[in-house]
């Protein structure tokens, strides 16, 4: 049955979209200003860290929320997280040094874990069946819509100076209110589940297979991602603006791609849309490194909001099937640890391999995740 357990009504689910658009740009949002922060605070190529730093904050306190969420419930552990994620993220700009400020990015990324995981378990509390699939393909079209305001406006906010950027995690606030006020307070899903919304897929791939899939994904976009601003200025010239607007428009093709990701599933399944998810990275990274032509920039970054859109939004959809009612709070965090893992080890990438290595480097990575999917995943089936 594809029904609602409690009418939240479209204020609601708008609430929760905004609340999940603030999470893949934890990191982004400061990327058109990277180049000046690396020369601010003396960092050179490691001020991608800076991006991957709230990465390393999910990481570490991911399973504590997820503990959190499934003892208390998504509704308290969202609302507090939403606090501190405007709090931490504005603070960012008044940061007197490089470690205060690689603090200050952790705890922004523990807040982001809670609102990440949260976002995610509020869903499946809401919704069930095909529509619970449709609504988190469009919180993955949310994530990456965010991705596209927010960097176009972190773009021609860096052009005034590095610590403008920080002030859109003053939205943290507005996702807070619209929370409070549209979003009834629930408490544990598995004490908001009826037994019709008990089962869970337990065959084909493993959970844990799942998650490395999702680790995979989030290093491959993460990778372009930190890179390109460098490449992008330092390599070939470009203004920060057209950096931020560069990527906005990668995350506009990834909006696109998720509202189309249902279909898909519908038609090739899951593993087959994954597939295509990571051969749109590889032909992506390989235009990055053939040339640095304009219209070679432009066809790689359809690619790659194709790959980003096809899988993150499934990412979450295939975890929470596996998952009973009384561990989808922790199995969403396992999720949302294993996709920031992947962001915060791509800095590794980017600070130690540069240049046209890096591209296909990437590729060749891709290009072996997107031929074993099908393999595997038929193997577990049978």
């Amino acid at each position: 049955m594809n029904t609602m357990k409690k009418d939240i009504g479209k204020a609601g689910i708008v609430a929760i979209m905004f609340m999940s658009s603030l999470t893949v740009m934890v990191g982004n949002a400061i990327t058109p200003a990277l180049p000046e922060l690396g020369k601010v605070f003396g960092l050179g190529n490691f001020a991608s860290w800076l991006v991957t730093a709230p990465a390393l904050g999910v990481v570490v306190t991911s399973i504590f929320f997820g503990k959190l969420i499934d003892k208390v419930g998504p509704y308290k552990v969202g609302v507090a997280g939403l606090f501190f994620y405007g709090l931490t993220g504005v603070l960012g700009a008044f940061m007197p040094n490089a470690v205060l400020l690689f603090i200050d990015r952790f705890l922004l990324g523990a807040a982001t874990a809670t609102i990440m995981s949260s976002g995610v378990t509020l869903i499946a509390g809401f919704f069930q069946g095909e529509m619970q699939l449709k609504i988190l393909a469009i919180q993955g079209m949310s994530m990456e819509f965010g991705g596209v305001v927010f960097l176009g406006v972190a773009g021609f906010l860096a052009d005034f100076t590095w610590k403008t950027p920080f002030f859109i995690y003053a939205l943290g606030f507005l996702a807070l209110l619209m929370i409070l006020i549209f979003i009834p307070a629930i408490g544990p899903i598995s004490e908001n589940n009826d037994d019709n919304n008990n089962q869970t897929n337990a065959k084909g791939v493993p959970l844990a297979l799942v998650l490395l899939i999702a680790f995979l994904g989030m290093l491959m976009f993460f990778t372009a991602m930190v890179s390109l601003p460098i490449y992008l200025q330092n390599n070939l010239g470009y203004s920060p603006s057209f950096t931020g607007y560069y990527l906005a428009v990668l995350d506009l093709i990834a909006v696109l791609a998720a509202g189309f990701m249902p279909k898909i599933v519908a038609k090739i399944k899951a593993q087959g849309c994954l597939t295509i998810a990571f051969i749109c990275y590889a032909l992506a990274y390989i235009l990055y490194f053939i040339s640095p032509a304009k219209i070679i920039l432009a066809i790689a970054v359809v690619f790659m909001g194709l790959g980003f859109g096809l899988s993150t939004p499934l990412f979450n959809s295939l975890v929470v099937s596996k998952s009973a009612p009384e561990k989808k709070g922790i199995n969403a965090s396992l999720c949302t640890m294993a996709m920031f893992t992947g962001q915060f080890l791509s800095a590794m990438l980017v600070s130690f391999i540069s240049g046209l290595s890096l591209f296909i480097i990437a590729s060749s990575i891709a290009i072996i995740i997107g031929i074993c999917i099908l393999p595997v995943s038929r193997y577990f089936a049978k």
